[in-house]
């Protein structure tokens, strides 16, 4: 097996189709492609080793394996969830932290060359693996699921918030610090999470890092008193909730209201205005929940498309640079062009491993702020 050989089965004859779904197999009329494979790898691997590395609660510090994965899930949590999210961050971390691992799992399988290997000993092309994150099958999946998601839960917090009574006294949303003291509503995590003077990743109040849903509530935080019966106590600024909803009725009117508070409304008559500008308000309100609408179906369609263009770029480029080795006429012109194509490529394998986790961290990282917007108390 020489190694123009072997180069001419990595480029293929054809750049493009390294990143095309090959049919493996048929399941009753079904095709089975290699990116389907690969997505149910990688999620068998994810249900192989979270289970076997955090089965159990250990008192001593973390190594190895566990380590690496811990330190991951705990940015994700403080970092990048948590200041969007607030007290409803743990509610959603089961979901994100699968999400984040799926896509990132995906893209690190599709750049283990699996097939390039195996054709070194037989000499014929094979197309079992790739990326299951290079097709839009999978990366369109992964949307729809953030789509249903997201709008699910949006409409379940207004639910949720008829049937306790807390629906619309969220309209002054007080933040604290992490010493209980009462901060600046704009300072939002800063002043919830750090302490002055102390690194970016160092809480000024431990106990707000172990429950923050509890510490972000609205008029509470973790050194002051807590709910009883709908009131706060402890500090005498409690707010008295009202009566909740039938759970029934609540789900029946948590869609319209969901849906009223999709869009703004800058028309909106307040206390002592008469009531005629709802007439100015509920066209250009009309028109602005059209828009958002649009732009809500825009959103999950942009983490698609830049999932799978980001995943199938790289490939592209690699085949492109290794098809011109053995295209090149006379074995000195491979040897001058090898050179430079060989370390360029390994250099953009480097790139594309950098990608692999920024696009799993950004697809996360968006759907985090769509949850949050959607999660948000009415303004």
């Amino acid at each position: 097996m020489t190694t123009i050989t072997l180069l001419t089965l990595l480029a293929s004859g054809d750049p493009i189709d390294h990143v095309l779904p090959h049919t493996l197999f048929t399941v009753g009329g079904l095709p089975i492609t290699n990116q389907m494979v690969m997505a149910v790898v990688a999620a068998v691997l994810m249900l192989l080793i979270f289970p076997k590395l955090f089965n159990r609660p250990v008192a001593e510090a973390p190594a190895g394996a566990t380590n690496f994965f811990e330190s991951i899930l705990e940015f994700l949590r403080v970092e990048v969830f948590r200041p969007a999210l607030k007290e409803h961050t743990d509610r959603f971390l089961p979901f994100l932290w699968t999400l984040f691992f799926f896509i990132l799992f995906c893209n690190l399988l599709g750049q283990l060359p699996i097939a390039e290997f195996v054709s070194i000993f037989d000499g014929r092309e094979h197309e079992f693996s790739g990326t299951a994150t290079g097709t839009l099958t999978t990366t369109g999946g992964l949307a729809l699921c953030a789509l249903i998601f997201i709008h699910f839960n949006g409409i379940a917090q207004v639910a949720w918030s008829l049937i306790d009574g807390t629906y619309g006294h969220h309209a002054h949303h007080e933040e604290h610090s992490s010493e209980g003291t009462h901060g600046h509503e704009a300072a939002h995590d800063l002043e919830h999470v750090r302490g002055e003077a102390l690194a970016a990743d160092v809480p000024g109040d431990f106990r707000a890092v172990g429950s923050p849903t509890r510490h972000y509530e609205d008029d509470e935080s973790y050194s002051k008193g807590h709910h009883r019966d709908g009131v706060r106590q402890g500090d005498g600024h409690g707010h008295a909730h009202g009566k909740g909803m039938n759970p029934a009725a609540a789900w029946l009117l948590a869609v319209p209201l969901y849906l009223w508070n999709f869009a703004p409304h800058p028309f909106k008559p307040q206390p002592g205005q008469s009531g005629i500008m709802w007439l100015v308000d509920f066209p250009v309100f009309l028109l602005l929940l059209l828009l958002e609408i649009v732009g809500a179906c825009i959103k999950p369609f942009a983490l698609m498309i830049r999932l799978f263009a980001n995943m199938i770029a790289g490939h592209i480029v690699l085949a492109a640079l290794v098809f011109l080795i053995p295209v090149t006429a006379g074995a000195a012109a491979q040897i001058g062009v090898g050179v430079p194509v060989t370390v360029l490529s390994l250099l953009i394998r480097v790139l594309e491993l950098f990608v692999a986790f920024l696009q799993a961290y950004i697809f996360t990282f968006l759907t985090t702020l769509f949850i949050a917007s959607a999660v948000a108390p009415e303004h």
